[in-house]
């Protein structure tokens, strides 16, 4: 399910590749989801037309309770991925604070916006000013990320 959502995600910010659709809904067959329109998905060519592709991948996640989301929750979603990456150590902490500060950046202007990307642009370019600073910056950088997860209601991860 995660390589279907990662690819909603991906579509919606128009970097997902539409012909390798057909392969991901393959995997997520062997994984053991099933719907009518993932069976047909996973049944199409990469040189399918890419409309067609797109829309049965749309189609596909409906039936499974996870549609396409809009390009703001798309950003929000890599940006909350991002602070959770970050707290498992799947991304660096430089990594994680450049990614949360660039999703920040394409999300709508309002106060909390701002305050996020003001708060891991500074975090982040501290962490390149400062080496000899980048253990107490990095500290910062966990708590401002479990700040954000539950800010968006999304448990921290321990």
């Amino acid at each position: 399910m995660d390589h279907l959502r990662h690819a909603a995600l991906k579509l919606a910010l128009g970097e997902q590749p539409t012909e390798d659709l057909p392969m991901i809904a393959a995997q997520a067959l062997a994984g053991g989801l099933e719907s009518p329109a993932l069976i047909e998905l996973a049944g199409l060519s990469r040189r399918d037309p890419p409309a067609d592709i797109r829309d049965l991948f749309v189609q596909t996640m409906a039936e499974l309770g996870l549609p396409v989301p809009g390009v703001e929750e798309a950003w929000r979603e890599r940006m909350l991925e991002a602070a959770e990456g970050m707290l498992t150590g799947s991304l660096t902490h430089y990594e994680a604070s450049n990614e949360i500060y660039w999703c920040a950046c394409h999300l709508e202007r309002t106060d909390s916006a701002r305050e996020i990307v003001h708060l891991f642009i500074g975090l982040w370019s501290s962490w390149e000013d400062w080496p000899d600073e980048r253990a107490s910056i990095e500290r910062d950088m966990q708590l401002a990320a479990a700040d954000l997860l539950r800010g968006h209601g999304k448990r921290v991860p321990e």
